[in-house]
């Protein structure tokens, strides 16, 4: 029964199905990191934390999977890396602090709402066609329009 249920409301595509996991999963995280940063002694020490229990197992399945060319990746790549870890870092830090302010459900909102960067990226950069998900990208924008208009 749940099947036939189930199967009607989930998007048909894998990926769209992925995203939904992701989604629910960020809603988890996020107030766990809240919680945990209101645990930690000072703010870079949870950063460092959360970074550390990020990073080591993902080295570590890397280092298994493939030593060598892991190691020749990470090397040639360095200096992408460190700029990518530098804005990821910065959109981290900035997403936490938002959290001492705002409802973990608003800061969630505006961290999502990053993927409207996302769109108009793919349009000109990739010269992607974006019509056909432009009202979704209005709709978000909407949704965020009504959160930061009605306050707290």
């Amino acid at each position: 029964r749940c099947s036939a249920f189930c199967g009607s409301l989930l998007p048909a595509e894998a990926g769209s199905r992925l995203m939904l996991g992701v989604a629910l999963l960020w809603s988890l995280t996020s107030d766990l990191d809240k919680m945990g940063k209101m645990a930690a002694p000072t703010f870079l020490v949870f950063i460092a934390m959360q970074r550390f229990f990020m990073g080591v197992p993902l080295f570590a399945y890397l280092m298994l999977k493939s030593p060598r060319s892991s190691i020749r990746t990470f090397v040639r790549m360095l200096p992408f890396l460190l700029v990518l870890g530098s804005v990821e870092l910065y959109s981290i830090a900035a997403y936490l602090k938002a959290l001492d302010h705002v409802y973990v459900t608003y800061a969630i909102a505006a961290k999502r709402s990053g993927i409207l960067l996302s769109v108009l990226g793919g349009a000109v950069f990739f010269k992607e066609k974006i019509w056909d998900r432009l009202p979704y990208v209005l709709v978000m924008l909407f949704g965020m329009t009504i959160i930061v208009v009605s306050g707290t």
